[in-house]
């Protein structure tokens, strides 16, 4: 064949075959009926395949073929590995024959060792009059194919959504008729002409075998009904105030909700699970942070210019600035906001005035010692309200000094009644600092009721004070409380009682097999728990930085609608 011996010059291994009768060998074209050998060349190119298929992978190729016929009349060329995001594999395409327009790639990945369908991307038909399945046929064919894949596991359908002109059930996997949690979730999608087209999971966790001896057995567990009631006993919602994650330009409007206390996520399982049989909550316990109550001295702390920059400086942290060199840049972000640094402080050559903010700490060599000094302000251009502070000097050794925790917190203190409003201010105060630096995040009270941003993060607070805890000097000031912010009465809001009942409505508790993994040590274990249904109706992420409160799931306190955001 001219195809192949021309690509023997690229010294690759291919395997390409018809799915009707897979054949494994060196390097084998299989071309269309009536193709060109040099037309069935360049899909094996295309495919830029470098090793010869496992046969483990031929066999997961032959019983995706069974379980979509449709596979069966097209050519399969192996196109080698792939690594990641989410998926490791060998891919596999299937080819049309061609028809002279482009009609996008038919293609799966396989695990190498097992042969294991890992993930499945069929071009869905575009039609004028879409025909997708209902939700139960989308339900029960999704089923089928997974019990073809998996021998024996059992998956149950859950939520089924339409997006991108596709029709997606959510599959959960159950073991002693227990749902698990999101861990071994997997997502079949079909097409507007009601094909199956579409397989995702993570890590291939479909596949995992849990070994039933570890799995708590539900045969003793408190009935939903007790579960209910000791879940509203332990009373797992708290009432905030919610700012939206970006600043409005004249009044920032806070909405009132009730969230889950300790955030809906807490690792594997939502902040309300409790153990089935203790019926106590699972959610760790968390550092309680006090309330402080500050008297404002209401000064408006600006810098538009290099003087009032310098003035700011010298009264609100007592640092001249005199003797460094200044650089001042502005930034203009997508959302409209604008933002002008003064950057104070000898750098390394060559770093440019736009990235010293990045280069904070890094010193050049051969400077004295009283000028390794960097400060940088960080205002809002447009009102010169103060945003940011950081102060960083030469790394020294404090070898013989003692943290003074009670001192950091005092001059936290101090600094608070100068950057909150005037008058009486009730503040939540937690550090979340280390023993190098003393953090101390504080979020305001109105009427006894927290405020937090939305997207907030566990280290961040409306006000951000980092101390290093050797000498109480204070190095970084964060303020992200708007200027003008509008509450509703606390008076509106539903009762509490109410939100939990609204709550349970929209997402009942269920008995979910919950796997908990170690930080330190990697070790897993199982619990078995009463959880918010939200985790099978819902996909989710469960990754990322841990945030101070999670409002993926909330009730409105206002309306009492439960409100999912993903």
């Amino acid at each position: 064949m001219k195809g192949v011996s021309h690509l023997s010059d690229l010294k690759k291994t291919v395997l390409c075959v018809l799915t009707g009768a897979l054949t494994a060998t060196s390097i084998m074209v299989a071309p269309f009926a009536g193709a060109s050998a040099e037309k069935s060349a360049s899909s094996v190119l295309a495919a830029n395949a470098e090793s010869a298929v496992p046969a483990p992978v031929a066999k997961g190729v032959q019983k995706l073929v069974r379980l979509l016929p449709e596979l069966s009349s097209r050519k399969v060329v192996y196109g080698g590995d792939v690594d990641g995001p989410g998926v490791s594999g060998v891919k596999v395409s299937f080819v049309r024959a061609a028809t002279g327009t482009a009609q996008g790639e038919d293609s799966a990945i396989f695990d190498r060792a097992t042969g294991n369908l890992l993930q499945l991307d069929l071009v869905p038909a575009k039609m004028a009059k879409p025909a997708f399945p209902t939700d139960q046929q989308a339900k029960t064919r999704a089923q089928t194919f997974l019990t073809g894949l998996l021998a024996g596991n059992t998956y149950q359908a859950r939520e089924v959504k339409k997006e991108e002109g596709k029709l997606t059930v959510r599959m959960v996997r159950k073991v002693n008729n227990v749902v698990f949690d999101d861990a071994y979730d997997s997502f079949v999608s079909f097409d507007a002409a009601g094909r199956l087209v579409g397989l995702r999971m993570f890590d291939g966790r479909l596949y995992e075998t849990v070994n039933l001896a570890v799995l708590p057995s539900p045969q003793r567990v408190i009935s939903a009904a007790q579960a209910v009631g000791k879940w509203k006993g332990q009373r797992p919602l708290e009432l905030v105030y919610l700012l939206p994650e970006q600043e409005q330009n004249n009044q920032t409007a806070a909405r009132l909700a009730y969230i889950v206390k300790d955030g809906v996520i807490s690792q594997e399982h939502t902040g309300s699970a409790l153990d089935a049989f203790s019926g106590k909550r699972l959610a760790a316990p968390v550092q309680q942070a006090q309330i402080l109550n500050v008297t404002g001295t209401g000064e408006k702390w600006s810098a538009q210019t290099e003087n009032e920059a310098r003035n700011l400086l010298r009264i609100l942290f007592k640092l001249e600035s005199a003797n460094l060199p200044l650089a001042v840049l502005d930034e203009k972000y997508d959302d409209g906001q604008e933002r002008r640094f003064f950057i104070w402080g000898y750098f390394p050559e060559g770093v440019a005035d736009a990235d010293k903010k990045y280069h904070i700490g890094s010193f050049p060599v051969g400077i004295s010692q009283a000028q390794k000094h960097h400060i940088m302000l960080e205002t809002d251009a447009k009102t010169g309200r103060l945003i940011r502070f950081v102060y960083k000097q030469a790394d020294e050794q404090w070898s013989t000094a003692k943290t003074d925790k009670s001192r950091d917190r005092k001059g936290a203190e101090a600094l608070l009644r100068r950057l909150v409003p005037s008058g009486s201010n009730q503040l939540r105060l937690a550090d979340v600092g280390t023993d190098k630096y003393t953090t101390l995040v504080a979020d305001p009270l109105i009427g006894g009721v927290p405020v937090y941003r939305i997207g907030q993060m566990k280290e961040e607070g409306m006000y951000t004070i980092t101390a290093n805890a050797w000498t109480g000097k204070v190095e970084e000031v964060i303020v992200k409380r708007p200027d003008n912010m509008v509450f509703p009465a606390r008076a509106k809001a539903i009762n509490e009682q109410g939100a939990m009942e609204r709550l349970l409505q929209a997402m009942p508790l269920e008995l979910t097999y919950i796997h908990q993994k170690d930080r330190q040590t990697s070790a897993m274990s199982w619990k078995l728990g009463y959880d918010l249904s939200f985790r099978q109706t819902r996909s989710h992420c469960f990754c990322g930085g841990d945030v101070k409160i999670d409002t993926t799931l909330y009730v409105d306190a206002l309306t009492g609608q439960t409100v999912v955001k993903e």
